[in-house]
């Protein structure tokens, strides 16, 4: 097939970090782009609003919300090297207002935004996604792709590599039953 698609599951923290760091480091793949699925509703809950309200428009609530998904594009742009962009996949109570403050917001990230509703027009509602990823891979750099930590690396700093790059967290800190297991992990080869 000229083009492989795959869901490596929720967020560019937890499904993707595992993907790329470990089946795709597993398997010799080297991905060319990435798309990360977002919703208005979800964005607007990160910023605070209750479920109750999510049909209203809220750009503010929206763009602070947006600070996680930022924190995905990083991860995928900053850690793994591979060029992203962000499906919104648009539900009815979407506005235009909010879609176009995503894509700005997204804008100074160097990543393009692009609403898919495919869900109500089927195929015809990713075309223009489609192309889009399509580009995007077209300009890939191969080479540009990392992992987020070195095979030979020792598992406690793997660990601590995963927990301050991907998760943001300023250090990690063991307790001793933790440093026992990490040992005879390391041990057990």
């Amino acid at each position: 097939a000229d083009y492989t698609v795959t869901e490596a599951g929720f967020g560019a923290d937890l499904g993707a970090e595992k993907f790329l760091d470990i089946k795709c480091r597993m398997a010799g793949l080297r991905p060319d782009a990435v798309v990360i699925v977002a919703t208005v509703r979800a964005l607007k809950m990160h910023g605070g609003v209750k479920k109750d309200a999510l049909a209203r428009e809220n750009v503010d609530a929206m763009l602070a919300g947006a600070e996680n998904l930022r924190r995905h594009v990083r991860n995928i742009k900053d850690v793994f090297g591979l060029p992203c962009v962000v499906a919104v996949n648009r539900f009815p109570d979407d506005t235009d207002a909010e879609i176009d403050a995503l894509t700005h917001a997204m804008d100074a990230e160097g990543v393009k935004v692009l609403p898919s509703e495919v869900w109500a027009k089927g195929g015809e509602g990713g075309r223009e996604l489609a192309k889009l990823v399509m580009e995007e891979a077209s300009h890939a750099d191969p080479a540009a792709f990392t992992f987020t930590y070195p095979d030979d690396m020792p598992l406690a700093d793997k660990i601590r590599a995963v927990a301050t790059r991907i998760y943001g967290a300023k250090d990690v800190s063991f307790t001793p039953a933790a440093m026992k297991t990490l040992k005879q992990l390391t041990d057990e080869g």
